[in-house]
């Protein structure tokens, strides 16, 4: 029963070992991971709000260029895009 006890105990600190070295591991790793972030973040960042920017910007102008009537409407009131039954104040006038 004690050499049970003791290849128990043996095997116990043989996990513990192993679980010690996965934990440092896991921690350069996450320190790795940590440091790529922070290189990387504002490069990705700052490219993927330039490319939806500048394609959103290039659709406007595309319809605004196509329609004049669009165009003055974008100078002259604040919900250009919508609601072309409604009056200056919002009231219904589809009727």
């Amino acid at each position: 029963m004690t050499t049970q006890v003791e290849i128990l105990e043996q095997t116990v600190k043989e996990l513990q070992g192993q679980l010690q070295a996965a934990y440092s591991r896991i921690g350069a790793l996450n320190t790795e991971v940590e440091t790529y972030k922070k290189k990387y973040r504002d490069y990705v960042d700052n490219n993927e709000y330039k490319e939806k920017y500048r394609s959103l910007r290039d659709h406007q102008h595309s319809i605004l260029d196509r329609d004049f009537k669009m165009r003055q409407k974008s100078l002259t009131e604040l919900n250009y895009d919508g609601n072309e039954t409604r009056g200056r104040y919002g009231e219904d006038e589809s009727v």
